[in-house]
C-alpha cells in the first residue's frame, strides 16, 4: 500500500486529533508552568556559600569608616548604586536612590532586624543582607543589591501570570478556530453548490472542497460525480424529447394532411373526431418543443419595450369566446400603462396558460379577476379563480410538468405542460410564479416580473 495513505494529516480524524491534542498540550504545559514553575513575587532563601564569604571579608573593608558620608561616597565609586544602606536604630534607608523601582523598602528594615545575611529575591532583584557595622555610633545595615538581565518576552517566567494566561488562551482559541473553519468552510461550499444545482444551475461543481485528500475531499468528488451524472441524464433526455418531437411532427403534418383530402371526399363523423385528435396531439407536441427549449435554456428572449396592460387586454380578448361558452367573465383590474422590457411572444403566452388554466377549471357563470400592480422595482399579477382549487400539498407542485392535481384533472382535456412552461417563461424573465389558496376559494396564481434586470 502508498505509504502517504498512513499519513494522518491526509484525513479528517487525524487533523481533529492533531489538532485537539496541540490544544490540551498546551494546556496543560501552562497549567503545569502556572503551577510548579512560575517563582514566588518575593521570598527569603538562605544566603549561599560564595557570598557569606565575600560577606565576611567586605565586613573588616566596612570597620575603618568614620563617618557615613565618607562609606556612601565609598560605595558609590566602587560599586556604582550595588549597596544599600539602612539607619537600624532609625529604620530609615540612607540611600533610597538607588533602590530599584517597585521594591518595598519595609523589606529591607525587616531583613536588618536578622541576626545573620539572607537572600531576598524579589522578581529579577536580589538583595543579600544585612552585613551590620558600627559607624559613627551608629548600627548601619548594608545589603548587597543586583539585578539580573530581564527575561525575553517570548520566555514564559518573563511574563505576568495573568499575561501567559491570556497567551494560552489565544493560541488555544486560534487552534481551535482554525480547526473548525478547516471543517466548516468547506462544508458551506457545497451546501451553496447543492443549493445552486437544485436551482437549475446543473454545472456547478465543487472545485476546493474536491482537491481535499480526506473525507470531506471524497464527499466533494462524489458530489461532482452525482453531479455529472445527472447533468448527463437530464440533457439525454431534453435531447431525446426534443428529437420525438420532431420526429413527430412530420407524420402528424401527413397525417393531417391526408384527413383533409379525405374530408372533401365525404362527411364521416369519424373523420371529426380524427381531426379532434390530430389538433390534441398537434398541441401537446408543441408544447413539450416549448418547454424543452425553456428547460434546456435554449430559448432565445426577444427583449423589447411592452406595455404589459395592452398584452392583458389582447390575450382576454384572445380568450373571451372560452369565457362565454361558459358564462365566465374576465375582469381586468390594471393600470393605464403597464410597461417593462419582455418577449412579447414568450411572456404573452405563459400568462395566456395560467388564465385558460383559470378558465378551464372555474364553474360556469363565476368570476376569473386579473389584478395588476405595479411596485417601485418590479410587477405584480394576480389572476384569482373561483375553482375547486388545489391540495394544499400540492400547492408548489402544479407547476411541475405533467403533474396532475387529481382523477378529476386527468380527465380534462390539456397537455399537462401548460403551467410549467408558464413557470419556465417567468424564469427567463427573472421572475417568480406562485399559488396559493385565498380564503374566498378558488386558485391565486401570482406572478412577479421585475421592472429592471
Amino acid at each position: 500500500m502508498n505509504r502517504a495513505s498512513f499519513n494522518p494529516v491526509n484525513y479528517l480524524a487525524g487533523r481533529i486529533f492533531l489538532w485537539f491534542w496541540l490544544v490540551l498540550s498546551v494546556a496543560v504545559a501552562g497549567a503545569i508552568l502556572l503551577a510548579r514553575g512560575w517563582p514566588e513575587q518575593t521570598e527569603i532563601r538562605r544566603l549561599p556559600h560564595p557570598v557569606a564569604e565575600q560577606f565576611r571579608h567586605l565586613k573588616e573593608h566596612f570597620q575603618p569608616f568614620a563617618n557615613l558620608t565618607t562609606l556612601q561616597r565609598d560605595l558609590e565609586r566602587k560599586y556604582k548604586g550595588r549597596w544599600l544602606m539602612v539607619d537600624v536604630d532609625n529604620n530609615q534607608l540612607l540611600n533610597p536612590e538607588s533602590l530599584p523601582a517597585q521594591f518595598d523598602p519595609n523589606w529591607l528594615t525587616e531583613l536588618s532586624q536578622l541576626n545573620r545575611p539572607r537572600l531576598l529575591v524579589h522578581k529579577n532583584t536580589f538583595v543579600a543582607g544585612p552585613l551590620l557595622t558600627l559607624i559613627s555610633n551608629k548600627n548601619i545595615a548594608l545589603f548587597q543589591l543586583k539585578q539580573r538581565p530581564e527575561q525575553a518576552w517570548w520566555q514564559l517566567h518573563a511574563l505576568p501570570e495573568g499575561s501567559l494566561l491570556t497567551l494560552l488562551l489565544a493560541v488555544s482559541a486560534v487552534a481551535s478556530l482554525i480547526l473548525a473553519l478547516s471543517i466548516t468552510r468547506p462544508l458551506r461550499e457545497l451546501s451553496s453548490s447543492h443549493m445552486k444545482f437544485a436551482q437549475g444551475e446543473l454545472d456547478n461543481r465543487v472545485k476546493a472542497l474536491a482537491a481535499r485528500k480526506d473525507e470531506l475531499g471524497d464527499l466533494g468528488r462524489g458530489f461532482n460525480t452525482m453531479a455529472t451524472q445527472i447533468e448527463s441524464l437530464i440533457h439525454n433526455q431534453q435531447r431525446l424529447l426534443r428529437d420525438v418531437s420532431h420526429e413527430l411532427r412530420s407524420p402528424l403534418t401527413r397525417s393531417q394532411l391526408a384527413l383533409a383530402l379525405q374530408q372533401r371526399q365525404g362527411d364521416n363523423p369519424q373523420l371529426q373526431r380524427i381531426e379532434m385528435e390530430l389538433k390534441l396531439l398537434d398541441q401537446l407536441l408543441d408544447e413539450l418543443l416549448t418547454f424543452s427549449r425553456l428547460d434546456a435554456g435554449q430559448y432565445p428572449l426577444e427583449k423589447q419595450p411592452l406595455d404589459l396592460t395592452e398584452l392583458l387586454n389582447a390575450i382576454i380578448e384572445l380568450n373571451q369566446l372560452e369565457a362565454d361558452a361558459k358564462q365566465q367573465q374576465v375582469q381586468l383590474n390594471a393600470p393605464e400603462q403597464c410597461w417593462l422590457d419582455a418577449d412579447q411572444r414568450l411572456l404573452g403566452r405563459a400568462i395566456e396558460n395560467v388564465l385558460r388554466n383559470a378558465i378551464k377549471y372555474s364553474p360556469a357563470a363565476s368570476l376569473i379577476l386579473c389584478t395588476l400592480t405595479r411596485q417601485e422595482q418590479q410587477l405584480e399579477l394576480q389572476i384569482q379563480d373561483q375553482g375547486p382549487g388545489v391540495p394544499t400539498e400540492s400547492l408548489s407542485q402544479i407547476f411541475a410538468p405533467f403533474y396532475r392535481v387529481s382523477a378529476v384533472r386527468e380527465h380534462q382535456n390539456g397537455t399537462g405542460l401548460g403551467l410549467a412552461i408558464a413557470a419556465s417563461a417567468i424564469r427567463q424573465h427573472h421572475g417568480s410564479i406562485s399559488a396559493s389558496l385565498p380564503a374566498t376559494g378558488g386558485l391565486l396564481v401570482r406572478i412577479v416580473l421585475p421592472l429592471t434586470h
